[in-house]
């Protein structure tokens, strides 16, 4: 399963759902504030931006190297997205002593593909009761029900990794963090908003909506 983080907008997700205050997500929105600052238009790949940081202010990147690019009346972006960058390497060598942009790099992403790992959009999940035909026993986060979109008529599991809960019994309606197994059937084909059921077999267990997309490789372009 690719749960790798490739875009400025699946990085700002996670680090926007991580409700926790740390160091490394301080350096994670020093990073992303940087990114969205450079002046590449419709830049959104990490990879590329990496790229066109060492271009512009050398390789290895470092404080020193992006000081002495000076504002020159034509590349404010640059110098408002290097002094960013020299954030990024300040705040992470005083607090880890590692001064190495693209260890710092690799440090944000794999704490955040951890996070990845179980969560490609958050929904609202309603279970049906037993009477309606749902389940006869409570749901443990972590449940993985089929997934069916009214789209395609491909299903797909669906891990359900309750927020702030750890049970849901039959007719509850709890908010949770959904990872699809199979991401390739639906990217470019999910909204916020959609509809779907969740299933075990051909039983309908209960529905979910969309509520925030975390994978934009999933969400359907805006046109």
């Amino acid at each position: 399963m690719d749960n790798k983080i490739e875009t400025y907008s699946t990085l700002w997700s996670l680090v926007d759902l991580d409700q926790t205050d740390h160091k490394l997500k301080e350096i994670a929105v020093l990073f992303l504030n940087a990114m969205n600052d450079w002046p590449t238009q419709d830049q959104y790949k990490i990879a590329d931006f990496d790229k066109e940081l060492k271009e512009y202010f050398g390789s290895p990147l470092t404080i020193e190297k992006i000081q002495l690019k000076k504002f020159n009346g034509k590349n404010a972006w640059q110098v408002e997205a290097g002094s960013s960058i020299v954030e990024v390497i300040d705040t992470s060598g005083r607090f880890w002593n590692e001064s190495n942009f693209d260890n710092i790099l690799k440090n944000i992403l794999n704490f955040y593909e951890q996070e990845f790992k179980r969560t490609d959009f958050i929904a609202q999940l309603k279970y049906r009761t037993t009477e309606q035909g749902g389940r006869q026993t409570p749901a443990k986060s972590g449940y993985r029900p089929q997934i069916k979109f009214d789209l395609i008529e491909m299903q797909t599991s669906g891990q359900q990794t309750f927020i702030d809960k750890e049970t849901v019994f039959p007719g509850d309606t709890v908010n949770a963090k959904i990872k699809i197994l199979s991401p390739d059937y639906f990217s470019g084909c999910l909204t916020e908003g959609m509809e779907f059921e969740f299933r075990e077999g051909e039983t309908v267990i209960g529905t979910g909506e969309i509520k925030y997309i975390v994978n934009d490789k999933l969400e359907k372009a805006n046109w």
